[in-house]
């Protein structure tokens, strides 16, 4: 068993996760001006990336949040789908993989944060860094990453996409100077065609991510020509960091925010006025939208939720 290999059994075996793909610093050049591997790690060499899925359980507390209006059940994808476990799980297999090859191999290895309110840089004060990839700046880019280490394409809702899970799952990253055999870009079955799904367009309650007529972003990935949508990130904020009346859950919130495509200025500006929390992590309230993570029917979705009764679906 060669050095790769052992580390991939290590990824898998010894920290339980479900898929491990290695991409060479030299695919992220596409980053155009954002973090590459070298801007954390000088010599870096490799980038490893894993993932983590979410399980079908956790998903389907969203639909009874979202389908039964369960408010309860919104605590539970908050905690085990979105913010807390799911990212501390990636976050302490991080640094287990980094002490593994540093211990055992010798090269400086660097474990990155997970999850979107931690591999960021912030731009725009005073607006939090979680709303979305056109105010910050990644630490590297994990979606992008995992599609250039070879474990899924990018869905037109920007998000990694699996064959076996879609896009509910998630990403770790590790960067070390160690050269490793990489892994060739994903080439199976093309998993999104937005001209004939547009589920995550349809299903996006603030219309933030366009048909497949809209506006769409392109660049490279690992020599790959890739295009996906460009989401109005400001458009999903309203929903996703509940400015508004509608997307409360658990706890009162104020219509803040009426406009659908609100500027930078009235975010920042109405985010001061929210109120204080109790039953959230960051003491403000949240809405965890996630439509189009729960709904894309990558993965089986229908085999796995309407088949058993979990979800009754969205309409296009």
């Amino acid at each position: 068993m060669n050095t790769t290999e052992q580390i991939k059994q290590y990824i898998l075996h010894d920290c339980k996760m479900d898929a491990v793909g290695i991409a060479p610093v030299s695919a992220f050049d596409y980053e155009n001006g954002l973090h590459t591997p070298e801007h954390i790690l000088p010599n870096a060499k490799s980038v490893i990336v894993f993932t983590k899925r979410i399980p079908d359980g956790v998903i389907q507390a969203a639909f009874r949040r979202l389908e039964d209006h369960n408010a309860d059940a919104h605590s539970i994808y908050a905690a085990f789908g979105s913010d807390l476990t799911p990212n501390m799980t990636i976050f302490l297999m991080q640094f287990n993989i980094a002490q593994y090859i540093e211990r055992n191999f010798g090269f400086v290895t660097v474990p990155l944060p997970s999850g979107p309110s931690q591999n960021v840089t912030q731009k725009n004060e005073p607006m939090p860094a979680f709303i979305g990839p056109r105010r910050i700046r990644y630490l590297l880019h994990s979606e992008r990453a995992a599609v250039a280490a070879g474990l899924g394409e990018l869905g037109w809702n920007n998000l990694l996409l699996t064959p076996e899970n879609g896009p509910r799952q998630g990403i770790g990253l590790v960067i070390t100077t160690l050269e490793l055999d990489h892994d060739p870009p994903y080439q199976g079955e093309k998993l999104c065609d937005p001209e004939t799904c547009g589920i995550c367009s349809a299903v996006c309650p603030m219309h933030a991510i366009p048909g497949a007529d809209g506006a769409f972003e392109s660049y490279k990935i690992a020599g790959l020509e890739l295009k996906t949508a460009q989401i109005n990130n400001n458009a999903c904020a309203v929903c996703s960091m509940a400015f508004r009346k509608e997307f409360s859950v658990k706890g009162e919130v104020e219509d803040l925010i009426m406009k659908d495509d609100p500027s930078d200025e009235e975010l920042s500006e109405q985010y001061l006025k929210r109120s204080f929390s109790d039953i959230s992590l960051d003491h403000f309230p949240k809405h965890y939208c996630s439509r189009c993570l729960l709904y894309c029917p990558v993965g089986r979705w229908k085999e796995r939720f309407a088949d058993k009764g979990l979800s009754k679906g969205v309409s296009k």
